[in-house]
């Protein structure tokens, strides 16, 4: 009957010690999960992202028509709110055999459809240091006619098989027509690269000689 009764005191011992041990586990394996997702969740696991479009583009200046067009030959329909267009342009140190006065300088020029397009975002020609000065724009002239609506960059979708156009002058972030000033012709290259937004892709980034 002792014997019987010291195990029994024995078991009591051991479980009153086992409870907190359990406990204590328990909630150590709580705050690992609830850690593990908390990073998960801090990482993005939690979100969707979105993919990058998938479109082939073209690039086309024409001097003589004074416009810019973009060409969406196949692929995935772009909005144009989602794209950031920036051109770039070099001017040379001489043309027809003359030294130029802005010569090796460079004119920087964004269009950001996420930007509303309106006159009040559009080029400023007058600010102090044009063209030299960077600037990001977006204005209020027609891209597309593809619909009734929706036809300034910010608003038009540039649908695979379609087009927009802009006027050079706009699209350059410069007057083209002062060849002698800026050393323009057939042939001069220009750096244009277009960023989708939403993912920060370069989805075109090529030199494009003006025709």
């Amino acid at each position: 009957m002792k014997k019987t009764k010291m195990l029994k005191k024995h078991r009591s011992d051991r479980d009153s010690a086992v409870s907190p041990v359990v406990g204590v586990m328990l909630m150590l394996v709580v705050t690992i999960i609830v850690a593990a997702l908390v990073a998960a969740f801090a990482g993005g696991i939690g979100t969707t992202t979105e993919a990058a479009p998938t479109a082939s583009l073209d690039v086309s200046l024409f001097i003589g028509q004074g416009s810019a067009m973009i060409e969406n030959i196949a692929g995935d329909t772009l909005p144009t709110k989602d794209l950031l267009i920036t051109v770039s342009y070099d001017v040379p140190v001489k043309f027809a055999n003359k030294a130029l006065d802005h010569g090796g300088e460079t004119i920087i020029h964004t269009i950001d459809g996420g930007l509303e397009p309106i006159a009040e975002n559009d080029l400023n020609t007058t600010l102090a240091g044009y063209p030299f000065v960077y600037q990001i724009t977006n204005n209020n002239e027609t891209v597309s006619k593809r619909t009734v609506n929706n036809q300034l960059f910010g608003q038009a979708d540039l649908v695979s098989g379609s087009s927009i156009a802009f006027d050079l002058n706009y699209f350059a972030g410069f007057d083209t027509k002062k060849a002698k000033t800026y050393g323009i012709d057939t042939g001069t290259r220009f750096h244009v690269t277009i960023v989708h937004i939403p993912t920060s892709t370069v989805i075109y980034d090529k030199d494009v000689r003006i025709q």
